[in-house]
């Protein structure tokens, strides 16, 4: 039996809101762990995982300057915001790509009758968040990259530690969703939530 490719359990998983706020260097420390997971699909997913860390290194570029006044998310976003797009660019996509595997894994947790070939659920996971944004050629890629997905039991394993991997996904999934809704409040809020296609 091929042993899963992911075991949820080991991520450390996104924190919980403190008062309303997302702590910094703990949602890039679990962002970047979602990278690692991505990484795991097999090579053909390199450019999603270049473009993630990308944007993690951006971000943490941004919180270097001033770690105590961009202790959370949120301070660091309005830190940024009057100076330059360069940080709320970062995190916008960086939130998009997130948007992505969060859905990915919610259709993969939703899907009661526990299908093998799991293609489908990144295909309507990539039509929700991140193609209206995509160009021509990009959306291209992604319908070749479809094909290469994991079956379920290769990412999430069978028996144990496929149960294992449902019940922790029925906290990790929340958590993570609740942070990307919040992100999206955020960057709406100071109408930095840009529509351009790449």
């Amino acid at each position: 039996m091929e042993p899963a490719r992911v075991i949820f359990s080991k991520l450390k998983a996104f924190p919980p809101a403190i008062d309303g706020k997302i702590e910094t260097e703990e949602f890039l420390k679990a962002a970047n762990e979602i990278v690692e997971v991505i990484r795991t699909f097999g090579t053909l997913f390199t450019p999603v995982v270049s473009d993630m860390s990308g944007n993690i290194n951006k971000l943490r570029k941004s919180y270097g300057k001033d770690c105590d006044k961009c202790k959370y998310l949120e301070d660091l976003i309005v830190f940024h915001a009057k100076k330059d797009n360069f940080t709320a660019d970062a995190l916008l996509w960086l939130k998009r790509g997130l948007q992505l595997i969060c859905t990915f894994f919610e259709n993969i947790y939703n899907d009661v009758e526990q299908t093998q070939a799991i293609k489908k659920h990144l295909q309507d996971a990539y039509e929700r968040t991140l193609r209206p944004y995509h160009g021509f050629i990009v959306q291209t890629t992604i319908k070749i990259i479809y094909n290469w997905i994991p079956t379920r039991s290769q990412l999430i394993g069978q028996g144990p530690i496929h149960e294992e991997n449902m019940n922790v996904l029925s906290s990790y999934l929340p958590t993570l969703r609740d942070h990307l809704n919040r992100l999206d409040a955020l960057l709406k809020q100071y109408k930095l939530d840009d529509n351009k296609e790449v």
